[in-house]
């Protein structure tokens, strides 16, 4: 015995049909807005590593100092970073010298954890000492963070495409 099945055109079909122009249509305004939603965690994510690494973060350069940036109707962004947490980031291990000409690494200095280097700063300071030597290393924080962040861009996505599924 035979059967037949008539399948016909109206109804699921043209409904599919209207979700999926529908999706079409929003999918440039939904990808912008995943965007800036997925560069904000990134933003916090990078500050967080920064914090991590125990680079000292304070300032404008807690607020300004990673920021990302994207415009309303555009589909790049940009993470910008001062120049100094790139520089601590990819430097060379290698030596600076303290010496009291150098303000800033100074005071570092002065407050150092290490009780060799406290004392010598205070002889740099005292002028018993020139200058001394420390070394210092990178503070590897830009891929940690962009590795917190990278796996939070898939639920996004998929959140935003659902509403407009839905809609």
């Amino acid at each position: 015995m035979v059967q037949v099945i008539t399948i016909s055109t109206s109804g699921d079909f043209i409904k599919a049909d209207r979700i999926l122009g529908r999706i079409k249509k929003q999918l440039p305004a939904m990808t912008i807005r995943a965007m800036i939603k997925w560069g904000k965690i990134l933003e916090r994510d990078m500050k967080t590593s920064v914090r991590q690494a125990s680079i000292d973060f304070r300032g404008t350069s807690q607020q300004k100092g990673i920021e990302w940036r994207q415009g309303k109707k555009s589909y790049v962004g940009f993470l910008f970073m001062r120049q100094y947490l790139l520089a601590l980031d990819h430097m060379k291990p290698h030596y600076v010298s303290v010496k009291r000409s150098r303000g800033a690494l100074l005071s570092w200095a002065k407050q150092s954890k290490s009780i060799s280097i406290r004392r010598r700063a205070k002889m740099v300071e005292k002028r018993e000492l020139k200058s001394f030597g420390i070394f210092v290393k990178p503070h590897p924080f830009i891929d940690n963070g962009y590795r917190r962040s990278r796996p939070k861009l898939t639920p996004i996505l998929r959140r935003m495409t659902e509403r407009a599924v839905k809609v």
